[in-house]
Order: structure tokens, then C-alpha cells, then sequence
């Protein structure tokens, strides 16, 4: 028995070490091409591939419109065939006379009356197939081209309009990335993955993973590594870890039902469960060191047991140093509001990115005589979920969720400060103390301000009929008793539909033809009114949102508000 079982190991031994090798065979490759008489003397083609673990640049000349090529090569890796010689051209990827392929064992036919790129190929399984995975992404990739024409036709001051487009674009990217990340994760030993991952890497949508994406290569076939396409890919990967600083402040942690009794699942190290729908991790010195000139949170969320639209948030709170956490007497900062979208968690996409540039705040988390803290709060419950979703039967998991900072790593000094005015203040029209439905808030200045800034967050809710959940109101802005801008809070839903893979009352029709305040699926718009240069001492800001309908339908604006002076 033991024999047999040497025998066995052995021979897997060697399938495994034979299956790393790089397994060359003949192949034929023929074609027509469409060159003018004028200009068909000494033309040339070229064919790179690789054999015997290397590439290979192999050219001969195209007689009466035709050529032909015969060799040994690795049938699953990547060919090129290119009228311009490799390496000469100033924009090989735009190049339209250059042309992927895989080859094959048979002969393969090249017909091109045209473009080399829009040839026909015939002979080759593989090549069959990988037009067949490229398809979907053609169409994707013209969708993205014409958002970019769109872009371009915004004028520049019309920043809202702007970011609407910004919103459309990178949803359609994170399409694009959740595609391909699901390709990569089934068929990573499939010959075209490097290029699928190629494409992944290329693809700067909020839902990019970096991680993730070493990962992918990781897995790639060894020979696939080594070509040129994985070398390119090596070369990217690097380039993005040398640029970028990711600090996890929750990576993949459970939340469950808000009304159920606490849990008492483990967490990592360094995060404390608050309840079941928040969670607190505390930045250390060395983290808050490595921040760079730029930064962002990027929060993403996983599907679990609840299917309906929920809030989330992620806020600052700064405590003087030494002191405990103590999230009522500490600075509170909203920096990103998020609502998940109705998701059924065995559909895709299955994971919800949303983004925030917080360049903002980078001074005030730089404080040396502060002590930092990250505060995520996902609210939900499992009691629909419990029975709607296949599998949830019941579980209280509501949502998986990763929350990371992200920033470059240059540095450089900054003066800005920061002033809390208002988080997550409950504006339900009840104190009339500042008018009707209005909220005033009084700050003292130091000194005087070159600029000053204020950042507002506000969210309408109450699901009753007629309720602020279904309405945008204009929220009017007053400075030191005076109008200072009038705010159109409403946000354009179309970016955020994909996200909703669960039927629901919001996303039916045409989407675009409606606004809300807010989006199942996408963050809430943090809004920047820049109120100019202010004089040392005291101040205030009102804000007024008159046409709310609050006590007849029980609702209410969840309102945040800082300032950040120069």
C-alpha cells in the first residue's frame, strides 16, 4: 500500500512540475491584409510570442497581401501581431493596426481588410473564447468614452454638474472591476486572466482593491508571470504600493442587528465593538505619521442578511491626549455618510464601495497633543432579511464591513484647523429656538481667517407618507444673521442603481428624471460652501430648511456641519 501511495505522489509530483513548465508547440498562423499597391513594397509584419520562456519578435514580408508564419510557441500566452515594429510606436495601445491573439496548435487565419485590430481570426479554441470574454468589456469601455465626452462638455464652474458626471463614471468602472474580479476569482488559470488583470489594475474606480489584485497575480500560472504582460502588471502593482498608503481601520468585520443584544464575537486587535452597529479604532502615532498631502476613507460594504436600505456613517472624534474615548465630550467630524443599498447577498455586486476625499482634515488628525479616533457605525436589522434571503434564516449578520484611510506619501506642513459645529444633529422642526425648522450654532474665531469653509452633510428621513425620505428640500445658509447661499440638497440616483440588486420601490422607471437627498447605494454628497475670510471672534451659522414637512410626517434632516479655516 505504501508503494502504490509513493507512486501515486509521485506522479502528481510530476504532473505539477510539468503543468509550471512552459509548453511549446508548433503552430501556423496565415493572413490577408488589405495593403494600397502604392504602398505594399518591403512591408513588413511583425508576430511577437513567447517560446521556451521568452519573447519572441519574429517579422517577414507581406507578399500580394498575404503572410504566413511557422514556429514553436507557447499557445497560451499572449501573441502581437503589428504592421509597426514593437517598441517604435509612440502609442502602442492605441495603435489600431496591432492585434491580441492566441494561437493554436492548427492554423490560424488572420483576415483584415481594414484595421489589424478589427480582423477576423479563425483556427484557435482559446482566441474563440477570449473574444467571447472581451465583449462585454467593449461595451463598457465605449459607455466609459462617451461619460468622458460628457464630462468634458460641463463647464468648469458648474462643480455639481461635475461631480453628478464623476458619480456616473466611476460607477461604471466599479461595474467593469466587480466583473472582472469575479472572472479573476473563477478562471484565474484561464490563458487571458493576466490580461483580465491587466485591466483590473488599469482601472481606477473607488472599488479597486490593491490587495486584492496581489492577490489575483499571486495566483496567476508561473508562466504567466514572466511574459511581458506580466512584467507590465509587476511593474503597475509597484508603482501603486510605492504611491499609495492604505491603513485598515476595520477589515472585513461582521456587524449585526441593531436591536438584538450584543455580541459576543471576537474582533481584531486594536477595534472594540461599541454595539452591534458600531465599532471604534483609535489611530497611533506611527499610522497618523505615514498620511501624505492627500487622503481619503473609503468605506466598503459586504451583503448579509439585511436586504433593505440603510445608514451608515464614519466620523473623527478627537479627545485631548491621554484621555479615554468619550465619544459626547470629544470634537465630533462626520467625514462620509453612506446608505446601503437593497442588496441581496447572493447577487453581484456583492461589495458596495463608497469614497470620500477628506484632504480636509489631515491637520486635525496631525495634532500631536490629541488623541484620535475612527468611529464606524452601520445601522441595521435581520428581521426581514431573516425571511427573504435564501441562507439567512436566523443569522443577525446585517453587513460585512471594511473601512480604510488611504493617502500618498508626500508630506508637507499645513496651518488648517478645524471646528465642529454640528454631528448628526437631529433637525425635526421641534425647537423653534431659531426660527421654523432652523438650527443655529455659535463659534469663536482665535484670529482672523484668510478663508473659511464649511462642510455639511444633511440627509432627510420618515418613510411615512408624504416623508422627508422621498423629498430634497433647499437648505438655506445664514451667516452672522445674515443669507449667506441657498443649497439645492438634492443627488442625481442613476450612478448608484447597479448596487441594488434586490426589486424595490426606488430604483424602477427612469431613475435620472428624480432626485432625493440622498441614494440607496451611494454616499450622501458632503457639500463645500467656502464663506471667504471672517474676523477674529465670535460667529454664527443657521441653518434652515423651511419647506420640511417634519411633524406632520414625523420626519427629520440629520444634519453635520464643521468648519476648516486658513
Amino acid at each position: 500500500m505504501k508503494k502504490y501511495l509513493l507512486l501515486l505522489f509521485t506522479v502528481l509530483l510530476f504532473a505539477n512540475v510539468m503543468a509550471q513548465k512552459n509548453t511549446d508547440v508548433s503552430f501556423q498562423l496565415q493572413g490577408i491584409v488589405n495593403i494600397p499597391t502604392y504602398d505594399s513594397t518591403n512591408r513588413m509584419i511583425y508576430l511577437t510570442y513567447q517560446s521556451k520562456g521568452q519573447a519572441v519578435l519574429d517579422s517577414t514580408v507581406i507578399k500580394n497581401n498575404k503572410f504566413h508564419f511557422k514556429s514553436t510557441a507557447d499557445v497560451d500566452v499572449r501573441a502581437t501581431l503589428q504592421f509597426t515594429k514593437p517598441n517604435t510606436s509612440p502609442n502602442a495601445l492605441a495603435d489600431p493596426n496591432s492585434l491580441y491573439l492566441y494561437l493554436s496548435q492548427s492554423i490560424v487565419n488572420i483576415n483584415a481588410k481594414g484595421y489589424l485590430r478589427k480582423a477576423i481570426i479563425t483556427g484557435s479554441t482559446t482566441n474563440d473564447d477570449y473574444m467571447v470574454f472581451k465583449k462585454p468589456y467593449l461595451k463598457i469601455d465605449t459607455a466609459l468614452r462617451l461619460l468622458g465626452w460628457e464630462k468634458r462638455r460641463v463647464k468648469p464652474e458648474d462643480t455639481n454638474q461635475s461631480k453628478i458626471v464623476d458619480a456616473k463614471i466611476d460607477s461604471v468602472k466599479n461595474h467593469k472591476l466587480a466583473q472582472l474580479s469575479e472572472f479573476l476569482s473563477a478562471d484565474i488559470t484561464k490563458p487571458y486572466a493576466a490580461e483580465a488583470l491587466q485591466m483590473y489594475v488599469n482601472t481606477d474606480g473607488s472599488a479597486f482593491d490593491l490587495d486584492k489584485a496581489q492577490l489575483f497575480f499571486d495566483q496567476l500560472p508561473k508562466k504567466q508571470k514572466i511574459t511581458v504582460l506580466g512584467k507590465d502588471i509587476t511593474a503597475s502593482l509597484t508603482k501603486l504600493k510605492q504611491k499609495i498608503v492604505t491603513i485598515n481601520i476595520l477589515k472585513n468585520v461582521d456587524f449585526f442587528d441593531g436591536y438584538a443584544q450584543t455580541v459576543t464575537n471576537s474582533v481584531r486587535r486594536g477595534v472594540t465593538r461599541i454595539t452591534n452597529s458600531e465599532y471604534l479604532y483609535q489611530l497611533n502615532p506611527s499610522e497618523i505619521k505615514q498620511i501624505g498631502n492627500n487622503l481619503k476613507v473609503k468605506v466598503t460594504i459586504k451583503a448579509g442578511c439585511d436586504n433593505y436600505d440603510r445608514i451608515g456613517r464614519v466620523t473623527l472624534v478627537v479627545m485631548p491626549k491621554g484621555e479615554k474615548f468619550d465619544k459626547e465630550k470629544g470634537e465630533q467630524f462626520e467625514i462620509l455618510r453612506i446608505m446601503t443599498p437593497f442588496m441581496y447577498r447572493s447577487r453581484h455586486p456583492d461589495h458596495i464601495p463608497y469614497e470620500a476625499q477628506i484632504d480636509q482634515m489631515i491637520s486635525t488628525i496631525k495634532q500631536t497633543d490629541k488623541e484620535m479616533y475612527i468611529v464606524t457605525e452601520v445601522f441595521g436589522t435581520t428581521g426581514a432579511g431573516q425571511r427573504e434571503v435564501i441562507g439567512c434564516d436566523g443569522s443577525l449578520l446585517t453587513f460585512n464591513v471594511s473601512v480604510d484611510l488611504i493617502s500618498d506619501k508626500k508630506t508637507t506642513l499645513s496651518s488648517e484647523k478645524a471646528f465642529s459645529l454640528l454631528s448628526y444633529y437631529s433637525l425635526d422642526g421641534k425647537d423653534k429656538t431659531a426660527g421654523k425648522n432652523s438650527k443655529e450654532v455659535e463659534f469663536e474665531l482665535p484670529e482672523d481667517t484668510k478663508t473659511t469653509v464649511l462642510y455639511l452633510i444633511s440627509s432627510g428621513h420618515g418613510a411615512a407618507e408624504g416623508g422627508e425620505e422621498y423629498n430634497w428640500r433647499q437648505h438655506i445658509i445664514d451667516v452672522d444673521a445674515k443669507e449667506y447661499i441657498r443649497i439645492d440638497m438634492n443627488q442625481d440616483c442613476t450612478p448608484y442603481e447597479i448596487y441594488n440588486t434586490q426589486p424595490n420601490g426606488i430604483y424602477f422607471g427612469n431613475i435620472s428624471k428624480e432626485r432625493r437627498s440622498w441614494c440607496p447605494g451611494g454616499p450622501v454628497p458632503t457639500r463645500v460652501i467656502n464663506l471667504g475670510p471672517l474676523k477674529k471672534g465670535k460667529h454664527s451659522i443657521k441653518i434652515a430648511i423651511p419647506d420640511a414637512e417634519f411633524e406632520k410626517t414625523e420626519s427629520k434632516y440629520l444634519v453635520s456641519a464643521y468648519l476648516i479655516t486658513q
